[in-house]
């Protein structure tokens, strides 16, 4: 290795490369692939039928979401629980409709039309020989405390999600990560093979830190740091974490320190513009999760970091 390389920092792909291709969607995988990432970074909720599927939106997204033969879907769109996996198919997620908020917010994004909603078995079909080179996957759990009727229990999460990796030869490769730590001390209890991510949100528009109605945040699992010196990375060391996931804007270099202090990694999210990025990797952080991996790997190439491979199909 080139004596002047610099430590590694792990390139995730958001939603595969959400800014470059459709997000949560085989062909969107395979541009982050071509990029070149260390960790292909995506979405996880449950069918009807109880079947584990790739996707972000609790509903199907009626910007995103087309019948086979390209009509859009008009709101009030059902949510993915109402479908089984096979009647899922039925659907095309391969671009954003025309004049939507996701075609002002991601310009560069280029459609890739017959792509439909998958699951974990139609992915690592898709992308094996970047798996066998050594591919993260690192895979969030979609769900909220507040609202429990609306997905599975953490622990059937935990159980379910363990079960499918194991029969899929996954669970070496993957990463779990969640902002509701109810999964992922499920997780723990169940194996010790899968590390997780303790995400979090101290932003206005999403908090998942303070207390709610005068008790503590339910997204925790009781891991309040206030018990903890008020250092939500004390409390995720408490946890078990693996890693602390937080919103890139909740950092300072300090507090990128004190995790690492205490043997946790710090994977922060979601790090579009070259000014944050490049703060990020001066604040030393492992891993930068982002819609635009290209200009991560820009940033690391120019400050001579060692760079993933670039898998062509």
């Amino acid at each position: 290795m080139n004596s002047q390389l610099q430590p590694h920092i792990l390139i995730h792909g958001h939603r595969g490369a959400r800014g470059l291709a459709p997000e949560n969607t085989l062909a969107g995988f395979a541009c982050a692939l071509k990029v070149g990432v260390d960790v292909l970074e995506l979405d996880l909720r449950m069918s009807g039928d109880g079947k584990i599927v790739v996707h972000h939106d609790r509903k199907l997204n009626p910007d995103l979401t087309r019948i086979e033969a390209g009509t859009w879907l008009t709101p009030p769109t059902k949510p993915l629980d109402h479908y089984t996996f096979e009647a899922l198919q039925q659907f095309d997620i391969g671009r954003a409709r025309p004049g939507s908020s996701i075609i002002k917010r991601f310009p560069r994004q280029t459609a890739q039309d017959g792509q439909t909603i998958p699951d974990l078995a139609m992915l690592r079909d898709r992308i094996a020989p970047a798996l066998d080179d050594g591919l993260l996957l690192n895979i969030e759990i979609k769900s909220d405390p507040l609202k429990p009727e609306q997905g599975p229990t953490p622990t059937d999460w935990a159980t379910t999600l363990v079960d499918e990796l194991n029969t899929l030869g996954l669970i070496d490769q993957c990463w779990v990560h969640s902002f509701d730590w109810r999964v992922l001390r499920q997780i723990h209890a169940l194996t010790a093979k899968l590390p997780t991510g303790f995400l979090t949100s101290a932003q206005p528009d999403f908090d998942t830190i303070t207390a709610h109605a005068n008790s503590a945040s339910p997204w925790l699992d009781g891991y309040d740091p206030e018990q903890f010196s008020h250092s939500l990375p004390q409390a995720i060391a408490a946890a078990g974490g693996h890693y602390w996931g937080p919103c890139f804007q909740d950092l300072t270099r300090s507090r990128v320190a004190e995790a690492q202090s205490l043997g946790l990694e710090v994977h922060t999210w979601t790090v579009n513009e070259i000014t944050h990025i490049e703060t990020m990797v001066d604040y030393a952080v492992d891993g930068i999760i982002s819609d635009y991996p290209d200009r991560v790997r820009k940033v690391l190439a120019k400050r001579q970091y060692v760079l993933p491979t670039v898998f062509e199909d």
